[in-house]
């Protein structure tokens, strides 16, 4: 069987948080200069970060007698916050973080079947297309916020910005210079954000494919080809050889109890690597769904009155396609783990059980029992991360709209 590390599939996801020193896995091949240097740029973003969201606060509460005002500063003060929330996640609970990597780098995670090599590289080019494709979302979306300040000046119209300035921006110099940091601010944190979106779903489709390894592995479980007598010559201690030609009784017994244990033994570690994933982020997904309600209201309300033809109504419509493909993905691998771990007691009826002993048959009984409640991701631990709250969410949505818009 081919070596292949399972973090493959995490690798894009936490360069690209290093970059923007949202996290970082410190290597021990390091020098401590390096080192330094880092946690001086983290230090840097984290000052900025939260100077941003200080001014759009501040900002809120010099417009809050004016609507129209104070939701646009609103839908960008709650996607920053609800990033905030989630970087605090990352970077408070670091050493958890670390654990769960090593966790999905030991060898009950490992694949032992061609099948698990290919699930798993699928999974890992699948991961690495959404992290691709929702960063170029959030960065042209970025690029066209960047772009439409300079033609609403160039057209002689006023530009206010979302955030709170102690100097005069009606200054060409002043005017650049505030456009230049509220830009790369925003951009920085727009990517930062949706890499830490993709960095967890990416944990939850890790879990759905260790279901779906476990799940053929049961399918397969009393297989006598080469796959399974490769891994049971390690149980019983005889070569390759011996166990294709020459198996007693009491080896096939030992095999098929000791290859229950392991796939037991499986199906806890996810359970367990599912629970701490949910705990991590446990704050931050209640934020995010809260926060998410609004946003989405917010930004529909601001592009209702914009002109189909400008570039802000452009860079809204595809900020308002992030926020709702941000929390789409959530409900979308809460769903799909959901459904997986709902067939592992299918898959365990559809092996050869009927070659087995009742005794035996007895002890697959009792794990189809232990594992026939699903492995369901929720946010504060009662609301379920699926489809059916994501469409609760838009609704919600509309809700929040059709009262601000009444106003």
């Amino acid at each position: 069987m081919e070596k292949y590390s399972v973090f493959v599939a995490f690798a894009p996801h936490f360069k690209a948080l290093a970059r923007v020193a949202y996290f970082k896995i410190v290597s021990k091949d390091e020098s401590n200069a390096k080192r330094m240097l880092y946690e001086l740029y983290r230090f840097m973003m984290w000052f900025f970060i939260l100077l941003y969201n200080i001014q759009h606060l501040i900002r809120v509460i010099q417009v809050r007698h004016s609507t129209e005002q104070l939701v646009d500063t609103l839908f960008i003060l709650l996607t920053t916050l609800n990033c905030l929330g989630k970087q605090v996640a990352f970077n408070a609970r670091s050493g958890r973080i670390h654990k769960i990597i090593e966790t999905i780098q030991e060898s009950t995670f490992a694949p032992t079947k061609p099948n698990h090599l290919d699930l798993l590289k699928k999974n890992a080019v699948s991961m690495s297309q959404i992290l691709s494709f929702y960063q170029c979302g959030c960065l042209t979306c970025a690029a066209l916020w960047t772009i439409f300040p300079f033609i609403n000046r160039a057209r002689g119209r006023e530009v206010t910005f979302t955030g709170y300035l102690p100097f005069d921006t009606s200054v060409t110099s002043t005017f650049y210079l505030a456009l230049a940091y509220m830009s790369v601010l925003i951009t920085i944190q727009a990517f930062g954000h949706v890499t830490m979106d993709c960095t967890i779903v990416a944990f939850y489709a890790q879990a759905k494919v260790q279901i779906k390894m476990l799940r053929y592995n049961f399918e397969h479980f009393m297989d006598a080809d080469e796959e399974n007598i490769k891994i049971d010559t390690q149980i019983t201690g005889t070569n390759y050889e011996q166990n294709t030609h020459k198996v007693n009784t009491n080896d096939i017994i030992i095999m098929t109890q000791k290859r229950l244990t392991n796939y037991v033994d499986h199906y806890e570690k996810i359970a367990s690597f599912v629970k701490e994933v949910e705990s991590i982020f446990s704050e931050a997904m209640i934020v995010q769904f809260f926060a998410m309600a609004w946003v989405i209201c917010m930004t529909v309300y601001k592009i209702v009155s914009l002109s189909l033809l400008s570039v802000e109504f452009i860079s809204m419509a595809m900020y308002l396609g992030c926020m709702l493909g941000q929390l789409f993905i959530y409900c979308y691998f809460g769903t799909k783990l959901k459904v997986e771990s709902e067939f592992i007691c299918q898959s365990v009826y559809c092996g050869d059980w009927l070659s087995l002993s009742p005794s035996f048959r007895r002890k697959l009984l009792v794990f189809m029992s232990y594992c026939s409640k699903p492995l369901a991701l929720r946010t504060a631990y009662i609301i379920p991360m699926c489809l059916d709250t994501y469409i609760a969410v838009l609704k919600s949505s509309y809700s929040l709209f059709t009262f601000l818009n009444r106003n």
